[in-house]
């Protein structure tokens, strides 16, 4: 599959439901990586992380208004179910509640562009082991594991 490919299977995977991504955990995580290596260098920096972060806000923010609300995510991170019973329906609010308060984006008012991609300096250089402010696929999984939202399981 070529470097084009798998990028853009990795974009759509984000506008998309989460249920549309059946690929097992080391897939997805090669997939998430070779989108955000947008160089082909075999390591993420921190503008390719930041760029791909946008990408992905971009994605979510359904009404285009620079904000992510919990309505916003939580559909991206747990899409309802069609039929479902009044028990589904609570599990699914749960669940989504439980990842908003995980990913720090529960706040009713959303959470604006600006403030969701400063977040990224702090996840970068935690992901960043050995300090050489470039990632490897290893470290990158970091990133996908604390930030569901980025490819959520």
């Amino acid at each position: 599959m070529t470097r084009m490919a798998c990028l853009a299977v990795a974009l759509a995977t984000f506008a998309a439901p989460v249920g549309a991504l059946a690929a097992p955990d080391p897939v997805r995580d090669v997939i998430v990586f070779l989108a955000a290596d947008r160089n082909g260098d075999g390591s993420v920096d921190r503008t390719e992380a930041d760029r791909f972060r946008e990408v992905i806000f971009d994605a979510i923010d359904a009404n285009n208004d620079a904000r992510l609300t919990p309505q916003e995510v939580g559909v991206q991170l747990v899409p309802a179910k069609e039929n479902a019973d009044q028990k589904e329906l609570d599990k699914i609010a749960k669940r989504r509640e439980e990842l908003l308060v995980k990913l720090d984006l529960a706040k009713p008012e959303g959470i604006a562009k600006d403030e969701y991609l400063d977040r990224n300096g702090e996840l970068f250089a935690k992901a960043d082991a050995d300090k050489d402010g470039r990632l490897s696929p290893t470290e990158f999984v970091v990133v996908v594991d604390a930030y569901g939202v980025l490819l959520p399981k």
